[in-house]
């Protein structure tokens, strides 16, 4: 009996983990649209949405940089676009996010990513890499084209990685991946269907294959089809039968919400260059007009909460995003990421807290009166 309730635990685990880790992001694309979809499966987070500035000069910060006493840069650069990011971590720190010219950049938990880094190259935390190909490529080719002269990708300490999907404002789309010490590239021409979940992209097309829709023998009924691991299967029924109707941005919510409401929940249209999200505990659609924001250098950077209860387009919702509240986000979201309730009372937490300040103090103001 014990040896039962111990296997049955361990399954448990097994699949509250992979529940926990189940993202889902697609490009819904023809002649007359281009919408990105994306659903942040994991649980409830803090987080902002962060208006990057263009003409700003950055540094790398890898793990190492965040955590010690090394913070030395090693590479910069001028940021050329500016950029709407969701940010758990802090300025900086994206999970996803488009920018101006409708480069969209997402990452998605996977097992199986390798650690591996070229000597010449500098080390950028994960998530920093993700707002440094927003910062510098407007479309799915110039990232592609540079990944092997760009900078190293440093993943949490001890814990899996993630692959990325992207998409551009011309209907490209394409995942890349670290594998066998390498990036693995997949473009339009190699995906049947601009999609990705959590498993190499050639894992969840041969599960696919067993329904009638792709061939198979297996019969497909997207109401009675609810497993975690069938949701590629359900965006991939969808997305094929989809006629364009003049409401693209609606099927596009249709779909996030057929194969399981995200916690975070974000559509774009880069036709019209407009994004819509919702969160788990503000469930009502807002909507931000891309082309209205100000990117530009002498601009502040500016912050709005994930979980706003504003409504409507709230463009006009942003406030400057400062020193001390850009630490609140710091102070709640990194031990949220990296998944260590240790992590929140260490001394190496202290440390982080106190570089980050250090690294944006230039960029962001201050409102402490002392």
């Amino acid at each position: 009996m014990k040896t039962l309730i111990l296997k049955l635990t361990i399954l448990v685990a097994i699949l509250i983990f992979h529940q926990n880790q189940a993202c889902s992001a697609f490009l819904l694309t023809g002649k007359n649209y281009n919408v990105v979809g994306f659903n942040e499966n994991w649980k409830t987070m803090p987080g902002m949405i962060v208006v990057n500035k263009r003409d700003v000069v950055k540094r790398n910060i890898s793990w190492q940089n965040l955590t010690t006493n090394d913070t030395q840069a090693s590479a910069s650069w001028t940021s050329k676009y500016g950029s709407v990011t969701f940010n758990l971590l802090g300025y900086e720190f994206p999970c996803y996010g488009v920018n101006e010219k409708g480069l969209f950049l997402v990452e998605l938990y996977l097992q199986e990513t390798n650690r591996f880094r070229n000597p010449k190259q500098a080390d950028m935390f994960w998530a920093q890499w993700i707002q440094y190909q927003l910062d510098n490529y407007k479309s799915v080719k110039e990232v592609i084209k540079h990944l092997n002269d760009g900078p190293n990708i440093d993943w949490w300490p001890n814990a899996a990685g993630s692959h990325f999907f992207l998409t551009d404002a011309a209907g490209n789309s394409a995942t890349i991946a670290l594998l066998n010490n390498k990036y693995t590239v997949l473009s339009n021409k190699e995906m049947p269907m601009p999609l990705l979940c959590n498993n190499q992209y050639h894992t969840d097309i041969d599960k696919a294959k067993k329904y009638d829709f792709m061939g198979g023998k297996e019969r497909f009924d997207l109401n009675q089809i609810n497993s975690w691991d069938d949701r590629f299967s359900k965006a991939y029924f969808m997305m094929k039968n989809y006629t364009y109707d003049g409401k693209p941005v609606d099927y596009a919510w249709n779909i996030l919400n057929s194969i399981h409401p995200g916690e975070w929940q974000t559509v774009i249209d880069t036709k019209l260059m407009t994004l819509y999200f919702r969160s788990d505990l503000q469930k009502e659609i807002k909507s931000i007009a891309l082309n209205d924001l100000d990117f530009s250098k002498n601009s502040s950077v500016k912050f709005l909460d994930i979980h706003t209860k504003k409504v409507g387009q709230v463009n006009n919702s942003f406030e400057v995003l400062s020193i001390e509240k850009n630490s609140e986000y710091v102070e709640k979201g990194f031990p949220i990421g990296y998944d260590n309730k240790e992590f929140a009372t260490s001394n190496t937490f202290s440390q982080l807290k106190e570089n980050i300040k250090n690294f944006f103090k230039t960029v962001l103001p201050s409102t402490d009166k002392k």
